[in-house]
């Protein structure tokens, strides 16, 4: 399951805009902003590589979020 929360907390730490991201990562602007509200339920691997790439993520960040411990 993707963590879609992850790329928009970490493009909003960095203080990018979407469209900055867009440019960056070579994926449209618009596409970013579905995968970001969930309206995109299953993007491509190749547009998720891309925004990690372009974000300094992992995909392991976005693929396999961190488990909390729950002790």
């Amino acid at each position: 399951m993707l963590e879609i929360k992850t790329i928009r907390e970490k493009r909003l730490e960095k203080r990018w805009s979407q469209s900055y991201l867009a440019q960056l990562s070579g994926v449209p602007q618009p596409t970013i902003s579905q995968i970001e509200n969930g309206n995109r339920r299953y993007p491509t691997f190749e547009n998720i590589k891309k925004i990690a790439e372009a974000l300094d993520l992992r995909l392991e960040d976005i693929f396999l979020p961190i488990q909390k411990n729950t002790k």
